[in-house]
């Protein structure tokens, strides 16, 4: 079975203490933006952008913070 395709396929997650919080996005600009503004606020180590594909959510782009700076993997 196949789930269906969302509305939104960007988002990104955000680790947190009460369980990963998921933030869906519009399109792969708005997805981009909302990491820039996510790297500025965020005291978690780690952002993940997937994206819909094929059935199912699929890692796109890893941001991870090193001291006070990000690097994507």
């Amino acid at each position: 079975m196949t789930a269906s395709r969302p509305s939104k396929i960007w988002r990104i997650v955000v680790p947190s203490s009460d369980g990963p919080i998921e933030k869906p996005q519009r399109s792969e600009a708005a997805a981009r933006e909302a990491v820039e503004t996510e790297k500025q606020t965020t005291t978690a180590n780690r952002i993940i952008v997937p994206k819909w594909q094929d059935g199912r959510w699929d890692e796109w782009l890893r941001w991870v913070r090193t001291d006070s700076n990000w690097h994507a993997e």
